[in-house]
């Protein structure tokens, strides 16, 4: 059996439409030529048929490919886990920009750090002024704290969705487990399956519209050898030397980031 049943699939079906083609001609033209008297040579309709060669090679070759499963649960997982990133960009730019407004107090910070340090009056004084003349800008608004609350559950939440359909669809013990899962119910991954990301639950559902049952797959390592889950102090380190948080003013001062200066 070939390896490309697309392929044959094409060649063969083409041969077909090709005889196809050429009888409608033939027929269009003896029945013209007919009604003018003029008449063919008698093999023109055996040059138009469909041989049972190219029968047989067709209806092998749409068998092949009814069978075959080219979108399958990994493809539609690692689909479902690119919207949850994308979701997740987007909750990161909101995040961004709570974050930058907030990184403002930086400069104040820094200043009543070392006046905290030495202990010295015109420092301390030096701060209270600067707090004075720029109170209205260092100001937290409840709006933008709100926002930067929000926006981190956000970009958490997407995350963990994100991680489980990724994490899942590298799996591939659970792509096996889906698949057939989706075979049994004779519905498609392209249009007759719907996914479902359940943090309360440990599990990433499919459900099949053309069944009335659903497959899990559990992430947390306790209902399965599947386990996603990664400790807090692992992912922090990883965030410590990710570009995202290295090109923060968080990190690389409050000069640095909004002015250019002072970077080391």
């Amino acid at each position: 059996m070939s390896a490309d049943p697309l392929n044959d699939l094409v060649n063969s079906s083409q041969a077909v439409v090709d005889q196809l083609n050429l009888g409608y001609k033939t027929v269009a033209g003896l029945s013209y030529n007919a009604q003018l008297g003029y008449m063919s040579d008698g093999t023109m309709a055996d040059s138009a048929k469909i041989s049972e060669a190219q029968r047989v090679a067709y209806n092998n070759a749409l068998s092949s490919m009814a069978d075959m499963q080219f979108y399958t649960a990994q493809d539609f997982l690692m689909d479902q886990g690119e919207v949850a990133l994308a979701n997740m960009e987007t909750a990161i730019d909101t995040f961004t920009e709570a974050a930058t407004e907030i990184a403002v107090i930086l400069e104040v910070t820094t200043m009543a750090e070392e006046a905290a340090q030495t202990n010295s009056d015109p420092e301390m004084q030096a701060v209270a002024e600067f707090a004075e003349a720029n109170e209205a800008a260092l100001t937290l608004q409840a709006e933008t704290v709100t926002e930067y609350n929000d926006s981190l559950e956000e970009v958490e939440g997407y995350a963990q969705e994100a991680a489980a359909y990724i994490g899942i669809a590298n799996d591939a013990d659970s792509v096996a487990f889906f698949d057939n899962s989706a075979e049994q119910a004779d519905s498609s991954f392209v249009d007759e399956v719907t996914a479902s990301f359940e943090i309360e639950n440990n599990w990433v559902r499919l459900d099949f519209v053309n069944a009335n049952w659903g497959a899990a797959v559990y992430f947390d390592g306790v209902n399965g050898d599947l386990d996603l889950f990664k400790s807090t102090t692992d992912i922090l380190l990883d965030g410590e030397s990710d570009p995202y948080y290295t090109n923060s003013p968080s990190y690389v001062g409050y000069e640095c980031f909004f002015y250019g200066t002072q970077c080391e």
